[in-house]
């Protein structure tokens, strides 16, 4: 592969450099460097030729311009075609069949300091431009971006064009995630990368990229784990929702919610949401739209929970919650995020998030709701696995069945756990929402024969909405339409 040996070296890293170096030299290498890589090399009495001797250009506005040359790129670029080499000689360019790099150090730059400044002269310009013409002619010209890779490429010289398309993705792969790091600052976002305790099973290492200061542990000796971030999204989404000026509070186990409530009181919220089914919140996930108090805290201490998260929590609050070791507590910002993404067997899917708030349109009767309610209703419905049903009082969460295959199961399953948890609610004003339409009128009947107090909150689009539409009108059931469906997979 190697057929002018001409290096182009210029790292910034420069962990093992001098072996690297010396490999080639000993393979009959010429080197040509620039700036602190030169020096590096000089001072270890390495031979090599600096790139402005080649180039006859200074470096140029405080070594901003060093490389972007045509004898650089002319060098890099051209293929092995008689056009290409005859055009190279005609202009004095030599081949370079090798680039080793590495760029500036722009995420470990934005974790030291906040000047922009010191930031922006750490975004590689000549390095980046360097790789990506390397890898458009990676079949000529092979490109390292990482020390770790040197020892591979030692062991494999002899046959190294069989690898030279795997360190051509390994460099694409190296400038993508730079330019993303540099997006996210531009864009007022630094990505890191957060160490998790482990994934959903203990065998299964895992990590999340959070976004800085988005959220810290004020108190809990153990690290998050998968599935504390996971249900804390769904706690923090349903309690942090709109804006409410009243107090939320949502409970979630195991990715789903099994209490939330709204209330003038954030205490009352708390017990309410708690009350929603008490034994599957047992080591759950708990989330406050608003700063926790003493009185909140000590409730909250009753109990056994995983993590607690709120926009903050008073002094008092802290120092309660604080004497459980093994409690997580969070101080978590509230940031909006428009996409959401999950891998699949072929990559990654990719979607808006559902953030879209529905209305509602009267069928049969009267809405007593008021909106910011409906709203809260709404959103919880979002984050309980589809084939939803959920049934709510007039400020919590009662009863929920997901991940049904069957909505006439999770109807029959949500109203059995209505049945147990709550055997006074038959007295009470309930509404029923579910995540799609009714396809048939089974599942109104059912409902009907309970003889609730009900108000029926369901989007539609089935053929039969005519029958569906007929049968409540018939039957006097209260029956709202969703503008929306609101699946969750």
């Amino acid at each position: 592969m190697f057929k002018h040996k001409n290096v182009i070296i210029s790292v910034f890293d420069k962990t093992n450099l001098d072996v690297i170096a010396k490999f080639l030299i000993n393979k009959k290498f010429t080197i040509y460097s620039t700036g602190g890589t030169s020096q590096y090399l000089k001072d270890r009495k390495i031979k090599h030729i600096e790139i402005s001797n080649y180039t006859k250009q200074k470096e140029i506005l405080d070594g901003r311009v060093k490389t972007l040359h045509p004898k650089i790129f002319g060098g890099l670029l051209g293929t092995s075609s008689k056009e290409h080499q005859k055009e190279l000689t005609k202009e004095n360019i030599k081949n370079f069949d090798l680039l080793i790099i590495n760029l500036y150090p722009f995420e470990e730059t934005i974790k030291k300091t906040k000047t922009p400044k010191e930031i922006i002269e750490m975004i590689d310009i000549g390095g980046h431009s360097l790789i990506r013409a390397a890898i458009k002619n990676y079949e000529k010209t092979l490109t390292i971006v990482s020390p770790d890779d040197y020892k591979n490429f030692i062991k494999n010289f002899k046959n190294i064009e069989k690898l030279s398309k795997k360190f051509a993705v390994n460099a694409l792969r190296h400038i993508t995630d730079y330019d993303i790091a540099i997006t996210n600052w531009f864009d007022g976002k630094i990505i890191e990368k957060y160490p998790l305790r482990y994934g959903e099973n203990p065998h299964q290492k895992a990590y999340a990229n959070v976004e800085k200061n988005s959220f810290k542990e004020l108190s809990g000796e153990k690290e998050l784990s998968y599935n504390n971030i996971l249900d804390l999204d769904a706690a923090i989404n349903i309690a942090y929702q709109n804006n409410q000026t009243k107090n939320i509070c949502s409970i979630v186990k195991h990715n789903i919610p099994c209490g939330a409530a709204i209330h003038i009181s954030q205490l009352e919220s708390y017990q309410k949401a708690l009350a929603g089914d008490p034994l599957s919140a047992f080591g759950g996930i708990v989330a406050f739209n608003k700063k926790v108090s003493s009185k909140t805290a000590r409730s909250l201490s009753k109990n056994f929970y995983e993590v607690i998260a709120a926009p903050d929590f008073d002094k008092e609050a802290l120092k309660i919650l604080s004497k459980k070791k093994n409690l997580r507590v969070l101080k978590v910002k509230n940031i909006k995020n428009s996409l959401e993404k999950k891998s699949f067997f072929g990559g990654e899917l990719i979607q808006e998030k559902n953030n879209k708030i529905s209305k509602i349109k009267s069928i049969n009767g009267k809405m007593s709701l008021k909106k910011e309610k409906l709203n809260f209703f709404i959103n919880i419905l979002k984050y309980i696995k589809s084939n939803t049903i959920a049934i709510f009082d007039k400020n919590s969460l009662l009863a929920q069945s997901g991940g049904q295959t069957s909505r006439v199961d999770a109807l029959q399953n949500c109203i059995s756990k209505l049945k147990q948890k709550h055997p006074t609610s038959k007295k009470s004003k309930l509404f029923l929402f579910s995540d799609a339409f009714f396809p048939f009128t089974d599942s109104l009947s059912l409902i009907k024969n309970e003889n609730l107090n009900i108000d029926v909150v369901a989007p539609m689009g089935s053929i039969n909405d005519d029958k569906i539409i007929k049968f409540v009108k018939d039957n006097k059931i209260n029956f709202f339409q969703l503008s929306d469906r609101h699946f969750k997979h």
